[in-house]
């Protein structure tokens, strides 16, 4: 899993890329220049969530989320931001998988 990490990465995506708003995260893609560049993603958890424990809790489940989807084959060309929500470190996972891959089809993100 490629992370994204430079914070003109995540301006850029904020900026151009396409939102979806769930009830855990909200998610933001832009499709890459390049088709065959790699699946990027970036994680972003504010205080807003909690204090550490609960951000990094959130953190680690959105990460797992992403492990699993990804396990499935990667797609190509696309750079995604998850911004978790206060609801991120306690929604039911099962719910917050099958609510990330409904979103990940919302948004138009084509599998392998």
């Amino acid at each position: 899993m490629l992370t994204l990490k430079a914070s003109s990465d995540f301006q850029r995506i904020a900026k151009a890329g396409r939102k979806w708003t769930g009830s855990a995260f909200i998610m933001q893609v832009l499709k890459s220049e390049d088709a065959s560049s790699p699946f990027r993603i970036g994680f972003t958890v504010s205080r807003r969530v909690g204090g550490a424990v609960q951000r990094n809790r959130a953190k680690r489940r959105l990460r797992e989320m992403v492990r699993l989807f990804l396990k499935s084959g990667a797609p190509k060309g696309y750079d995604v931001v998850l911004i978790a929500k206060t609801s991120a470190g306690s929604m039911d996972f099962a719910a917050m998988c099958a609510e990330f891959q409904k979103g990940i089809a919302a948004m138009g993100v084509a599998l392998k």
